[in-house]
């Protein structure tokens, strides 16, 4: 294969990233969202406006919950997502939140513009006012497990409280969907109310033998969009499983392997992906020494792939003295 500059790597690999593949978990999430939806619907032609339920998407860091959240709400028929009309909006909380800044970049993705002041209850009053004056069906607050963190008693009261007001508003209520790690589930069954009125979405960890196939088939695709072979060296069953436990078994960062190893063959030159692509992929993520690199070494399962710059010499070399030997 001819080599093609880096700036024609770049767009492949930005073309690779621009892609969305379903899979079971997105399907699940797909189905919640058009019964809540639906259901909706259907009451409102009837004149009534019973309260909301929720959705709360679970799953270890790079899963892919976030991802599959705002294209399952974009690439809904019956959903204008995000501006301008903001039926369904998605807002990110950073660590530390609390619920009166959760409730103030809300209101920012409204493009209203808050008053400092204001306490807690009277900026959710305004956010629910929005939410009434746009239609808004939808709020997806991403690493929702964030408003958890370092809290008291009464701030997760409160956080409850909010939660419980947007899902049973009287002249508008908002359906919830709340992605996280799981231990955004410590808060939702804390309450009995809450437990009732959201249902999970588990995007949980891959094995082999339940989704084997299907990575093989998105590493094959993967590969078509960038013209490129499967390399000898990456054809048997344990290459999968080696690309699996590298990925610790999550779908996001398998597809972001995947991808990685893609861009280092481009550069390369090569006509196809072999399995050392993958290892310098993964050397280039983790920063690995070759005896910890699950691509290298036969036994792959035993190494904890979840640390970075495993087995690297970290200390400081010892500072000779001025004039020693």
């Amino acid at each position: 294969m001819t080599r093609i500059s880096r700036e024609e790597v770049s767009h492949i690999v930005a073309d690779l990233e621009s892609r969305f593949i379903a899979h079971d978990a997105y399907r699940d999430l797909q189905d919640q969202i058009d019964d809540i939806f639906y259901r909706r619907k259907a009451h409102m032609a009837a004149g009534r406006m019973p309260a909301e339920r929720g959705i709360v998407v679970i799953g270890n860091a790079g899963a892919g919950k976030t991802v599959s959240t705002k294209h399952a709400l974009e690439q809904h028929p019956q959903i204008s997502y995000g501006s301008p009309l903001r039926e369904a909006l998605t807002v990110r909380l950073e660590t530390g939140a609390t619920i009166k800044g959760v409730g103030v970049d809300t209101l920012d993705a409204f493009g209203y513009e808050s008053k400092s002041e204001r306490n807690a209850h009277s900026i959710w009053q305004q956010v629910m006012r929005q939410a009434r004056a746009h239609k808004t069906l939808f709020f997806h607050f991403d690493e929702a497990q964030h408003i958890l963190r370092s809290k008291s008693k009464h701030d997760l009261d409160q956080v409850m409280l909010v939660w419980k007001s947007c899902l049973e508003y009287a002249t508008w209520p908002v359906s919830l969907i709340l992605s996280g790690t799981c231990e955004l589930l410590d808060l939702i069954n804390r309450d009995d109310q809450l437990k009732r009125r959201f249902e999970p979405v588990h995007f949980a960890p891959m094995t082999y033998a339940a989704h084997g196939h299907e990575v093989g088939s998105v590493l094959e695709a993967y590969l078509s969009t960038a013209k490129l072979g499967r390399g000898q060296s990456f054809q048997a069953a344990s290459s999968v499983q080696r690309l699996l436990h590298a990925s610790r078994y999550e779908f996001g960062l398998t597809t972001r392997l995947i991808i990685e190893a893609i861009k280092i063959a481009l550069l390369e030159g090569s006509a196809s992906v072999e399995q050392a692509h993958f290892a310098t992929a993964y050397r280039k993520q983790k920063g690995c020494v070759d005896a910890l690199n699950p691509f290298i070494v036969e036994s792959f399962r035993a190494i904890n792939t979840g640390q970075l710059l495993g087995g690297a010499d970290l200390e400081a070399p010892p500072v000779k003295a001025r004039g020693a030997a």
